[in-house]
């Protein structure tokens, strides 16, 4: 990560304050904030939502309505009299809801936002408090300014400057209060049921019935949505700074000539407005009712969607949701820019001021208010459609088509009530129905977990963002734009040659177009490993209802066919992933051109050598099972030679047995682990030795550092135990889901991935007890590939991690050598003593003895010996390792001594001349 993006910002001291100063844009607020993404996001939603209140076959229950929460603050504060209420007990209620209002708002005001403003970044405005403001002025001194200079680097570092709103504290506070008032009412309306007896607690449910609420929220719906879409178009077309400097000029022609008029934008809001109204209260019933009735006439049931199909569709307009509040999370800052106007107005804030204080609403927070002011009852229907089951909402399942109807008789209805949501059962089959746009199939709640990973996937990103992003802008003015002004100075400085200008303006967009890389590297990433897991529960969500539903019939077609969720939610990952591929290989062409590696004109499609591999990988991230490709394909594996086939094999011609297997076409989609070679580029884009410098350095040494090999062994280098870890647990994983899904055909114990992964690990750690065998030949194949050749790898990666972890370090290796030459200088030392002992008792000897007495050969072996003994220590001399002593004299005599020597020669010369002049 260049050093510029890192998340420790600069920090200025400002009268005892610290300020944020020049925040970058996360990569995901890159990825997801142009303009057109914006538009198109907020016409998908209202698309979706309408689609999803079409065809929720809760919209025809004459239930009554239950809404969590939201229910339970309504029914505190405005519930009907029930029949034990009294005048006390009504009161006691009421007054308690007000003031609760009053007390919540006041804390969501004065406790919650200041919080919020404090520890997260959306919130913090980064403006000065009014009261400090006036305080200020009265001391005689800074002047309160309503606007503020904010510089920003966004979209892959580019920088820009827009002039934001800082007159009031109180940007975003309305939102929050808005959105923790019912929270706070329900939180108080339990503890109220903790002291009144069960008749008078206050509960969920409205008195109300879904038939008679659903057209009063498909009208709440369109006109919300619809306000959505054109304030989002609004906003950014009016945004004309970041448009021409971040957005490369966004649909400036139509800016410039329609949009800039004010007359214009404010006649098309209050007519979209009027419009949507009208169209919602006097349009809307007749023309959905038509469209109802026309499903119910014209349409095979057979298309009707199940409630996996509403599931994931109630599941993509909470993660639209959560994408727009991503995408108006709108980066530097969380206060308005002064150019964008109010939606409908001719003005940038609209404010009430008191004595001290003032109230000002601008157009920043707006899209954000819409969205959180309907993402309640979004997440209600997603809630609702997770947990749908056709009895508690008071209706029946047509058992020969799996439609939904729903009871009408709601006399009937009320007397088989048991509580809110819970119905008797069974319920009347013989009672008069009316049909919905639904059908149920009761298939285990695996079908709907789609849904859930894309609320789930776009809430981590969201949590990722807030984290990694900080919004706040810059109190103080004296360092804004440090790094832009350093760069500009370089580049208009008259010194440098006109070569160096452009080589700087090469190494800025060299840095920039590798984090565009880097980033795009990591949403291939994203996507290949989503789809990939998308691929495995859609395997093991067929499987189950095949195993639940073994001995019943269902209508079976493209769409009501298991697992279709999945293989949409694959394809249109798919899609994206093919889109950014295309858009990685053309970076990596852009930036071979600015290293001179390729001709200026040379495109992905000219290159053979990159065309090669922009073909490549086309096809491997494009082999998937296409969705609404249903069906079995059958495989004969022949097992033996008998003249009689023990079940479950088959006997075909004379004494040839084969086993019969079933898979499913998705099971054809297990070529899609072939996308786990995107997680080699994941290792080496945060490997740490990724970039533009280590790129530069590595070419100075003929060392090829986009080269994956190189960054696998520089993590196993610096990292050995994640390499490791990393390395086995994705060889162990991969290997047994796919021995798992080759051996579903059978009645095998390997079909649980549990059992499969204690197979796999037994045969990687070569023990091999044979308590489970694969039975399939694709199941033996992959525990062949997996299970040997990825447990010698592992082993051996093992074993070198093993032997690694024995080495010395460098200081213990200085001590080692310190101790073995200080105990050779001893044994050397007691050698030499030995020796001369020796010598000279044999030279005693010698002088003692006579020819008639022969000196013993004792003294002659003793003296040979230490002879030996000091030859073997000389020849096994240890060195001193790093000799600290020999190294500052060697210091001393390379850059002391010369220096020391031409000080001598100096003075020696300048003594001369003295005695020569004295002469």
């Amino acid at each position: 990560m260049p050093w510029w993006w890192r998340a420790s910002p600069w920090v200025v001291k400002t009268r005892a304050k610290s300020t944020y100063v020049e925040r970058q844009e996360s990569g995901t607020g890159l990825s997801i904030r142009h303009p057109w993404k914006r538009v198109v996001a907020a016409m998908l939603l209202l698309g979706l939502n309408s689609l999803v209140h079409l065809v929720n076959p809760v919209a025809m229950s004459r239930a009554p309505v239950s809404i969590p929460v939201y229910g339970t603050a309504f029914n505190f504060l405005c519930r009907p009299t029930l029949l034990d209420d009294t005048l006390g007990t009504v009161t006691i209620r009421v007054s308690l809801a007000v003031l609760t209002i009053v007390l919540g708002g006041i804390f969501s005001r004065a406790v919650v936002f200041p919080l919020l403003r404090r520890y997260l970044s959306m919130f913090s405005s980064g403006h000065a408090e009014l009261g400090r403001v006036e305080s200020i002025k009265m001391s005689g001194g800074l002047v309160a300014s309503s606007h503020r200079t904010v510089h920003a680097f966004a979209n892959g570092g580019r920088p820009y400057t827009i002039q934001v709103y800082i007159g009031s504290t109180s940007q975003g506070s309305w939102t929050v209060m808005l959105c923790l008032m019912p929270l706070i009412l329900s939180v108080v309306a339990t503890i109220f049921n903790l002291f009144v007896p069960a008749t008078l607690h206050v509960t969920s449910v409205l008195p109300v019935r879904y038939v008679d609420l659903y057209p009063a929220v498909r009208a709440y719906v369109l006109i919300w949505n619809g306000l959505v879409l054109f304030c989002t178009w609004d906003v950014m077309l009016q945004d004309h700074i970041r448009c021409d400097t971040v957005f490369d000029n966004w649909m400036f022609t139509f800016r410039w000539h329609v949009w800039r008029h004010q007359w214009v934008r404010i006649s098309c809001f209050w007519l979209v407005v009027a419009t949507l109204v009208a169209y919602a209260a006097v349009g809307l019933p007749p023309v959905h009712a038509a469209l109802t009735q026309r499903f119910l006439d014209h349409v095979s049931t057979d298309l009707y969607f199940n409630e996996s199909w509403r599931a994931v569709f109630s599941g993509a307009v909470v993660m639209l949701d959560v994408v727009i509040l991503m995408q108006d999370w709108d980066f530097p800052t969380a206060a308005s820019p002064s150019h964008v106007f109010i939606p409908g107005f001719a003005s940038n804030v609209l404010s009430i001021r008191t004595h001290r204080f003032q109230l000002a609403f601008t157009c920043k927070w707006i899209v954000a208010t819409l969205i959180m002011v309907m993402m309640p009852l979004d997440v209600w229907t997603f809630v609702q459609q997770l947990n749908y089951t056709p009895t508690e909402y008071g209706q029946l399942v047509v058992a020969s088509t799996l439609q939904v109807v729903s009871m009408t008789n709601t006399t009937a209805l009320d007397a088989l009530a048991c509580g809110p949501l819970c119905y008797r059962h069974p319920l009347p089959v013989d009672a008069d129905v009316v049909a919905t746009l639904g059908r149920f199939f009761s298939w285990p709640i695996e079908d709907k977990f789609p849904a859930v990973c894309l609320v789930a996937y776009v809430v981590f990103l969201c949590i990722r963002m807030v984290v990694n992003e900080d919004s706040r802008f810059v109190v103080s003015s004296q360092m804004q734009g440090v790094k832009q002004a350093m760069y500009r100075r370089q580049l208009d400085s008259a010194t440098l040659p006109p070569h160096a200008v452009l080589d700087l303006v090469r190494l800025a967009d060299i840095k920039r177009y590798y984090w565009l890389r880097r980033h795009s590297d990591d949403i291939c990433v994203g996507l290949s490993l989503f789809g990939l897991v998308m691929m495995l529960l859609q395997l093991r969500c067929i499987w189950q209802v095949q195993v639940m539903f073994a001995t019943e019939t269902y209508p079976s077609n493209m769409v009501s066919t298991p697992g279709q969720t999945y293989a949409l939610l694959i394809f249109i990952s798919t899609l994206l992933l093919v889109f950014e591929l295309v858009r990685r290989f053309r970076l990596t062409v852009d930036i071979l051109k600015l290293r001179q590696k390729l001709a200026p004109t040379t495109t992905m499609w000219r290159h053979p050598r990159i065309r090669a591999q922009v073909a490549v990988e086309l096809i491997v991230n494009m082999a998937i099972v296409p969705p609404f490709v249903t069906g079995m394909f059958v495989v004969n594996e022949y097992q033996m030679r008998a003249s009689t086939c023990p079940p479950p094999l088959v006997r075909e011609g004379a004494d040839r047995c084969y086993l019969v297997l079933q898979y499913p076409y998705e099971t054809l989609g297990m070529i899609m682990f072939l996308r786990l070679y995107w997680l080699v580029r994941l290792v080496r884009n945060h490997s740490g030795f990724y970039g533009q410098r280590v790129d530069f350095i590595g070419s100075l040494n003929n060392v090829s550092t986009d080269s994956p090999l190189w960054h696998f062994r520089a993590i196993f280098y610096h990292h050995p135990v994640f390499a490791f870890l990393t390395c086995t647990i994705l060889t162990w994983v991969a290997t047994a889901v796919g021995v798992s899904v080759m051996e579903r055909p059978l009645p095998s114990p390997l079909d649980s991935e549990v059992t499969a992964m204690w197979m796999v690990i037994v045969t990687m750690a070569t023990v091999g007890y044979g308590d489970f065998v694969p039975r399939t030949m694709a199941g033996r194949v992959i525990t062949v590939v997996g299970g040997i050749v990825g447990g010698v790898i592992v082993i051996s990666m093992l074993t070198s991690l093993f032997m690694g972890s024995l080495q010395t370090t460098r200081g213990e290796d200085k001590v080692l050598h310190v101790v073995r030459y200080k105990r050779w200088q001893r044994r050397r030392l007691d050698a030499s003593v030995n020796l001369i002992a020796a010598a000279w008792k044999l030279f005693k000897l010698r002088r003692r003895s006579s020819s008639k007495c022969p000196l013993d050969a004792t003294a002659h072996r003793r003296l040979y010996e230490c002879m030996q003994h000091v030859r073997e220590l000389r020849l096994g001399v240890v060195t001193e390792g790093e000799d600290t002593v020999g190294l500052v004299r060697q210091w001393h005599r390379e850059s002391i001594e010369p220096i020391l020597a031409q000080t001598n020669a100096q003075r020696n010369k300048t003594v001369d001349e003295l005695e020569h002049k004295v002469r």
